[in-house]
């Protein structure tokens, strides 16, 4: 008889079917995934996601200003 050996972990964790199918159907919908970091964001939450990013990092802000008015913007001063 071969002997089971317990992962502690797994059984230690509780998994929510209903969470994880809500996660599942958001993974196989629209949106954006991040490479390296396998970070999904749904189409329906990206611009929310895209403008709270922005506004926790002063270097992001500076670089969607700089690429907001590189089309038809001279800048002044």
């Amino acid at each position: 008889m071969t002997e089971q050996i317990e992962n502690k972990m797994v059984v230690d964790q509780a998994w929510d079917s209903e969470k994880f199918h809500e996660v599942e159907e958001k993974l196989n919908g629209p949106g954006w995934l991040e490479m390296g970091t396998g970070v999904f964001v749904p189409e329906e939450d990206a611009y929310e996601y895209a403008l709270e990013r922005i506004s926790l990092d002063e270097e992001l802000k500076q670089e969607f200003v700089e690429w907001f008015f590189s089309g038809n913007w001279i800048k002044e001063g």
